[in-house]
């Protein structure tokens, strides 16, 4: 009897400690999806690094819950990891937001420079104070704009209701656009779409074809009106409950969704076209029309920072600064 109490008690101990070392990471893109094949290759790099001892379990497709959500779960130790939207991330650091504004990187190499140099000393201890470890810096995307009917310049939006992120950048942009902004998580938008709430959406161009965006506005305007960086973001908690040997496989691995650049960027154009296969309509702008975009700038970028305080302003310098030094 002892010996089957000892025996039973130790697979016990062995189960639990198993438990203990499978890490959850949550993201909202499906596993079809160049953020999928990313994840993907994490998890397997964890496995293969660790030999097994450490693992992570990715739940794609917000099958956790939105990400909105979830980033809050991960600062407060609830989910271990997650690959994040800027969005996302800026509900738990306001300022890293700013990274969103219209139009605020004049190249992909300028803002690559101040991803990979500068955004860590930027915003290093607001990620701390907010219980998040910063893995990685994670490509997203260019915001472009799907409706019905197109569009291509501010006045043709004229008072229709348009998804922004639930984020004041995209919103502020489009209202001065002359929308009438509509918040929602990308979750909600389809369906918002299809009942009519919204004419169309603000959206990333690659993660909207890939979850069926121009099946519902099948016109495509590559305003490209924001380039945003995402994080991979881990829990402190949960960090600060890895050992030293198991902290360093995460960090030997998270590296790998610096990929995503080139993925990503690869990709939108071979999407656009397939999406343009499937009958969607691909609006490019022309320098003039561009323009008209761009002038809403200046006093679009005033309401955002007076909107989020002086914390935000002193950021904003810092990021101009690190544009600066990388141009």
């Amino acid at each position: 009897m002892k010996t089957t109490f000892a025996t039973l008690l130790m697979i016990g101990l062995t189960a639990a400690s198993v438990q203990a070392t499978e890490l959850r990471l949550s993201m909202a893109p499906p596993p079809n999806s160049p953020w999928g094949a990313i994840a993907q290759k994490f998890v397997d790099k964890v496995a293969e690094l660790s030999g097994g001892e450490l693992t992570v379990k990715a739940f794609m497709g917000s099958k956790l819950g939105g990400e909105q959500d979830i980033i809050k779960q991960i600062a407060r130790g609830r989910v271990d990891m997650g690959v994040m939207s800027n969005t996302a991330v800026s509900l738990v650091v306001p300022e890293f937001g700013l990274l969103a504004s219209p139009y605020a990187f004049d190249s992909p190499e300028q803002f690559d420079c101040v991803a990979d140099n500068h955004l860590l000393a930027t915003y290093g201890d607001e990620f701390e104070a907010a219980g998040i470890k910063t893995l990685s810096w994670m490509e997203v995307g260019y915001q472009v704009i799907y409706t019905k009917n197109g569009i291509r310049v501010p006045s043709d939006l004229g008072g229709m209701k348009i998804r922004t992120a639930p984020s004041i950048t995209d919103t502020k942009f489009m209202q001065a656009a002359g929308a009438t902004a509509v918040p929602l998580s990308p979750k909600d938008t389809i369906p918002a779409i299809k009942t009519g709430q919204v004419e169309g959406a603000t959206q990333l161009s690659v993660f909207g074809i890939v979850v069926g965006y121009p099946k519902v506005a099948s016109h495509i305007t590559l305003t490209r009106h924001q380039h945003q960086v995402g994080g991979v973001v881990m829990s402190k908690k949960t960090w600060d409950g890895l050992s030293e040997q198991e902290q360093s496989w995460i960090s030997e691995a998270a590296p790998i969704f610096l990929q995503l650049r080139g993925a990503l960027r690869g990709a939108e154009g071979a999407l656009l076209k397939k999406a343009e296969g499937g009958g969607a309509t691909i609006i490019e702008l022309t320098d003039d029309e561009l323009a008209q975009w761009k002038a809403l700038v200046p006093a679009v970028q005033e309401i955002i920072l007076n909107e989020m305080g002086e914390t935000a302003v002193a950021k904003w310098k810092e990021i101009q600064d690190a544009k600066a030094s990388c141009s």
